[in-house]
């Protein structure tokens, strides 16, 4: 565990119930948001596959030169 991550639950700690509502919420949110980007990048993993006849670093070094 980090010095910082340490911090944030000391403070968190201080909170009340209302406050640590509010976190929670906020948490729970910034994970959906984090799962619905990943499941969206997910589906687009290998659609460029057999697309190209040449490596891939083959053709960003040509690309390059």
């Amino acid at each position: 565990m980090t010095k910082r991550t340490q911090h944030i639950i000391e403070e968190i700690n201080h909170l009340q119930l209302e406050e640590l509502e509010m976190v929670l919420a906020e948490l729970l949110k910034r994970i959906d948001q984090q799962k619905r980007v990943s499941s969206i990048l997910d589906e687009y993993i290998g659609l460029g596959e057999g697309l190209w006849q040449t490596d891939a670093q083959a053709y960003v070094e040509e690309l390059r030169n």
